[in-house]
């Protein structure tokens, strides 16, 4: 039988990213796994693409204390939901970064992550994070549907 023991999420204190969270959470629960939320957060502010359009560019500056509050608001989702061991991580990288070596390094099963930014004009022309994971991602990655987060 099938059965996961690491699971890993990500959050970025978003409405979405706390739809992935509690499904993760679900999962865990499910499968009695090990739960690792993770956040990302910046060092520096500044383009991360070198575009001449800051707009696009720039991605939101998580400070590490504003990812610790993340962080807190997602370990509460989970524990709502049931997750009973649940470990938190915050990574001083990109969100893609702090996502798959948080796989690597705890030899997770699978990765779940929300489909924000999936269906966005930006998205489709400079990249998206879920995307990006799926690719580089050694394991199994579940994308969940967060669009419920918007109505």
């Amino acid at each position: 039988m099938f059965s996961y023991e690491t699971i890993v999420v990500g959050t970025d204190g978003s409405d979405t990213s706390h739809v992935a969270v509690r499904h993760a959470a679900s999962l865990a629960r499910a499968y009695e796994a090990t739960l690792v939320i993770v956040c990302a957060y910046y060092g520096n502010t500044g383009s991360l693409l070198n575009s001449p359009n800051r707009d696009v560019s720039t991605l939101p500056v998580v400070s590490e204390a504003r990812a610790n509050e993340y962080l807190a608001e997602a370990e509460s989702i989970a524990t709502e939901e049931g997750a009973q061991d649940i470990q938190l991580q915050r990574r001083s990288a990109t969100p893609v970064n702090a996502l798959v070596d948080a796989v690597d390094e705890t030899s997770a099963d699978v990765l779940v992550i929300g489909n924000k930014g999936l269906n966005s004009l930006t998205g489709r022309v400079f990249g998206n994070i879920p995307t990006e994971v799926a690719r580089r991602s050694k394991v199994d990655v579940v994308l969940v549907n967060t669009e419920s987060a918007h109505r």
